[in-house]
């Protein structure tokens, strides 16, 4: 019974991706070159780019607060991402499971990994939204309600560039918040333990300099 739901859910995961992907409109060159840029923007190295810019204005303003809450975060989520991905899902990417129905890969900045739940793309775009709305706590909804609706985009570029399927995208946004919901209740001690480092990190610096 369990097999034969998971063969069903499979089948229909195919099914819908081939009609997203081998869509008319959607494998239009431009549409799948506006799907690339916009993927980038949910990819580990924007993110990390963001992070570095907030250390470099944490260095000339003293605030750090949402580097840490980004730091803690991330290395909190990614070992269980991480885990479900790679140990207990281990689900191969569109490109390599439908190749013979011409499935390509069009996103050449994913990682080498060939495994595709959940999308890490979607799961931390929304993560981070979080993170990022709990800190502009004033405008806490209307900002997580922007990354909403950006990473619906997000998701649907990940199926035209054929590195995931739709239940790819559908629990990305799930564990996403799940995510979220688990930081909720560590993150201070977090923020706690890099404010620590960090008084440590700028003694050491005036000692030596």
């Amino acid at each position: 019974m369990t097999v034969d739901i998971k063969s069903k859910i499979e089948k229909w995961d195919s099914k819908l991706f081939l009609r997203i992907y081998q869509s008319s409109f959607l494998k239009h060159n431009s549409i799948r070159r506006f799907a690339k840029i916009y993927s980038f923007f949910g990819n580990i190295f924007f993110w990390g780019i963001f992070w570095l810019c907030l250390i470099i204005y944490g260095f000339f303003t003293y605030e750090f607060y949402l580097a840490f809450l980004i730091t803690g975060g991330f290395i909190q989520s990614m070992p269980l991402h991480a885990f479900i991905r790679y140990k207990l899902i281990s689900r191969n990417r569109p490109f390599i499971t439908l190749e013979e129905k011409g499935v390509e890969k069009h996103d050449e900045i994913i990682w080498k990994s060939s495994k595709s739940f959940p999308s890490g793309h979607v799961a931390f775009f929304i993560f981070f939204g979080f993170i990022i709305a709990f800190y502009c706590s004033q405008y806490f909804w209307e900002i997580l309600s922007i990354f909403i609706i950006l990473n619906i985009v997000m998701a649907i570029t990940r199926l035209i560039l054929g590195v995931h399927y739709p239940t790819d995208v559908i629990f990305g946004y799930i564990f996403g918040v799940i995510y979220a919901f688990l930081y909720y209740f560590t993150h201070i001690y977090w923020v706690m333990f890099f404010y620590w480092l960090g008084r440590i990190f700028f003694f050491v610096i005036h000692y030596l300099f």
